[in-house]
């Protein structure tokens, strides 16, 4: 039987796509955000969050005969990692020094969460509610273009990757020279000589995760939808429960002018990224000593 995944949040955001917005970032998908909603009650961005469905369906603005409408383009979301986990937490204590050096009680604000965005694209429909900032006017953002206000980039500083101290054409290393070597050209035992990855696991790298999806509207009767869903026992997993939108292209037919695109997530789940991964938990010495005691009577 396959593993249950319990009850499932679903929550819904809904864009006007239009031609200029082709090769742009259209949308962001808060889930965090959506979820304190519609549960009213605060679900934290500092998880990450166990999507486990996506539905995405479009119509066309005006509905006369013969018009119609299709769409293409993906969403993009970072996977945790324990680089990006890192980065977070990182980010979440420097803000949370400067509001206690500013005498703000951070947890006695139940309103109050550590909210960086995705991104920091100006162009999104929609802004990020409660955005994190450290100066009052940049919002941080797990991957911006502003180098202070950037949650991995500020971070990678401090940890510098294994493989760029060493070229990219020497990665290898010959060894000893020896008796076998002698007179001819030593080997490193490796051909076609490439970093696969940047060596160090605690580097919060800034490649997206991507869904692609496709969706149609045609003649006021057919519609493609798209729906994505993992293994139906698993979940991806969306560090911070953020997503962005991006068009790829929108072909538009009939009178239509433009595009409604509504998306569906569904949540199983969400957990706390915020603790340290190498810390061990500590078993009760009492309760395996009073277990003990109760098998031998």
């Amino acid at each position: 039987m396959a593993k249950s995944l319990g009850q499932i949040h679903n929550v819904q955001e809904t864009s006007t796509v239009a031609l200029a917005n082709i090769g742009q970032a259209l949308r962001r998908i808060d889930l965090p955000g959506l979820l304190s909603e519609q549960l009213q009650q605060m679900v934290r961005a500092g998880n990450f969050f166990k999507l486990c469905g996506v539905d995405i369906g479009i119509k066309p603005n005006v509905t006369n005969p013969g018009d119609g409408a299709s769409i293409t383009g993906y969403l993009r979301y970072y996977s945790p990692t324990r680089g990006r986990c890192a980065a977070f937490r990182h980010a979440f204590k420097a803000t949370a020094e400067m509001m206690e050096a500013q005498g703000v009680a951070m947890r006695q604000n139940h309103l109050y969460d550590f909210r960086p965005a995705l991104t920091n694209n100006v162009g999104l429909q929609n802004v990020l509610k409660n955005q994190a900032t450290l100066d009052g006017t940049t919002g941080l953002a797990l991957n911006s273009g502003v180098a202070g206000a950037s949650v991995f980039g500020v971070y990678n500083k401090s940890v510098q990757p294994t493989s760029l101290n060493t070229p990219a054409v020497d990665l290898f290393d010959e060894g000893f020279d020896t008796i076998i070597a002698a007179g001819a050209a030593k080997t490193d035992f490796v051909l076609n000589e490439a970093s696969i990855y940047d060596g160090n696991p605690d580097l919060a790298d800034l490649t997206y995760s991507e869904i692609p999806f496709a969706v149609s509207f045609s003649d006021g009767n057919t519609t493609v939808s798209f729906q994505y869903r993992p293994d139906p026992a698993l979940y991806v997993a969306v560090l911070a429960g953020q997503l962005e939108m991006i068009v790829d292209d929108l072909e538009l037919r009939g009178g239509a002018t433009a595009a409604e695109v509504t998306i569906s997530c569904m949540v199983s789940g969400w957990k706390s990224i915020m603790g340290n991964p190498d810390k061990k938990k500590k078993s009760s010495r009492k309760r395996m000593t009073s277990s003990k005691k109760t098998t031998r009577k």
